[in-house]
């Protein structure tokens, strides 16, 4: 993966002993007019830019808990920079165009009929560096980050390993 600045990033190097919620954003664009016609209408392909702002909105409730928020698509260093820069957001956000998390974290794509491929919606969770929890096939971008900012009060409260 990249930074925006077009460097190569590590990420098990810059995982590393962090506490992370990593969203990984399918920003189809105008390639939804070719999706396969099993995934026409599915939840989830489209509402990349309210969910980054509603993250960015509950930025200081994640740092209160100890996580960091960063944002991953593979749309070029270019394109991802352009949309950040659109959407004002503060947390850091990176480039995978080469796909080199899919194996590595299990991670969920979409191929359309242009011959492109993007990372499904999902959201993952690090808890010292160590994926703590996968939450696959996001339906409704809109209440990510307010579930996930749940389940990370909820696990506090319970003293558990998130």
């Amino acid at each position: 993966m990249r930074n925006l600045d077009g460097k190569k990033v590590d990420f098990n190097e810059f995982i590393k002993d962090k506490n992370a919620v990593i969203i990984f954003l399918p920003k189809i664009g105008k390639s939804a007019e070719f999706l396969p016609k099993e995934l026409l209408g599915m939840s989830g392909l489209t509402g990349c830019s309210g969910q980054c702002k509603i993250y960015q909105n509950e930025l200081e409730k994640f740092k209160q808990k100890g996580y960091e928020i960063y944002a991953i698509s593979s749309l070029n260093v270019s394109d991802m920079s352009e949309f950040k820069r659109l959407l004002g957001v503060s947390f850091e956000f990176f480039s995978d165009e080469e796909f080199e998390l899919e194996n590595l974290l299990n991670l969920k794509t979409i191929n359309t009929s242009d011959g492109k491929k993007f990372y499904h919606r999902q959201t993952l969770i690090f808890k010292d560096g160590k994926l703590a929890k996968r939450l696959e096939f996001i339906a409704k971008p809109n209440e990510d980050a307010n579930s996930v900012l749940k389940l990370l009060i909820d696990k506090f409260n319970k003293r558990s390993k998130i």
